[in-house]
């Protein structure tokens, strides 16, 4: 077998070994509910104004087809109302609240600088089911993107070293006033354990199974994703991830997460 298919076919092979032992072994397993991540965003970081977004899940007047997009928090009158409707405002869609586990917890909001550019960013904390935390390839494609790309960014943080943000160059059609009208985006994600960090879905799920195994503990693990609009050739976006990550990523760091990271460059 060629080396560069023995190494993922090996990492998948370990995986399916500890996920046995974890299946096999699940008494005793403590569940550990302190996080990595904080479950807030700051308002403003780096020359970057955040606008925290709310969701209104009523079917019938605001979310048909779930086609809403969301209603930013500095807009609002009643703090959590839909000015629309009336009702509740969540911090994920209605699609996100009927696929994920309830005790699933979701932040979202959009950050621009001064030149106008407009970052997306949302945080998803796992509860106690597994499935709380999917591969973003499955979730990207099944909103009606195109994969056009992946490879894995370093940023840098003063005072540890790089981080490793795996980042998907995506592309969707949309049917505008004059035709179709395709948008190129990028995604950009990492994942946050209690005391890990890993760029690799595969990776995060190794540690979850290794956690399970040889310290009898689950944690709670986070998603933290960055998205935004990109040209259809080059990397020019690449500044702006890099520039918002590297402000952002300080704040949202517990203290003992922060410690463990800092602690090790």
């Amino acid at each position: 077998m060629e080396r560069s298919l023995f190494k993922p076919f090996l990492s998948i092979v370990i995986v399916m070994i500890l996920s046995i032992f974890a299946l096999a072994f699940t008494t005793g397993v403590e569940l550990d509910f302190l996080p990595g991540v904080k479950m807030a965003l700051p308002d403003e970081v780096g020359g970057w104004v955040g606008n925290e977004l709310r969701f209104c899940h009523n079917a019938e007047a605001c979310d048909r087809n779930y086609a809403h997009n969301g209603v930013y928090v500095s807009e609002l009158d009643i703090p959590d109302i839909c000015p629309d409707c009336g009702e509740m405002l969540y911090n994920m869609s209605r699609a996100e609240s009927e696929q994920l586990p309830e005790d699933t917890e979701f932040l979202k909001s959009a950050y621009t600088n001064d030149a106008g550019t407009r970052i997306f960013t949302s945080v998803v904390l796992s509860g106690t089911a597994r499935d709380s935390i999917h591969r973003p390839q499955r979730c990207l494609k099944g909103q009606g993107n195109t994969l056009d790309g992946e490879y894995t960014l370093d940023v840098p943080i003063e005072g540890r070293e790089p981080l490793k943000v795996r980042v998907i160059k995506t592309s969707r059609i949309y049917q505008g006033p004059e035709g179709q009208v395709t948008y190129y985006g990028y995604y950009a994600y990492w994942f946050v354990g209690q005391d890990r960090e890993t760029p690799y879905h595969l990776g995060r799920m190794f540690w979850l199974a290794w956690d399970r195994v040889v310290r009898s503990r689950a944690n709670r693990w986070a998603y933290i994703a960055v998205s935004g609009t990109r040209e259809e050739t080059g990397n020019d976006y690449e500044s702006d991830v890099i520039d918002f990550i590297e402000s952002v990523y300080p704040y949202l760091l517990t203290e003992t997460m922060r410690a463990k990271v800092y602690h090790d460059s």
